[in-house]
């Protein structure tokens, strides 16, 4: 799912601006109807924050022509 997003950078950024920890370690966004959330990191922001790793490796490999 990284290696898909990776190429989505206006999803990933918007993942990991969307889902941070409230200051009950929880994420923010992962909120159920009773309140409680996953706790953070939660698994979308870990895949957003893969995706973002490799889009930076690719960025890097385009720049540096390898």
């Amino acid at each position: 799912m990284a290696q898909m997003m990776a190429g989505m950078p206006e999803v990933w950024r918007r993942l990991l601006a969307a889902h941070v920890s409230d200051r009950t370690g929880r994420c923010s966004a992962c909120r159920t109807a009773n309140g409680s959330g996953a706790l953070w990191p939660c698994s979308l922001h870990g895949i957003a924050s893969e995706a973002r790793r490799v889009y930076g490796l690719r960025l890097g490999q385009a720049v540096g022509g390898e």
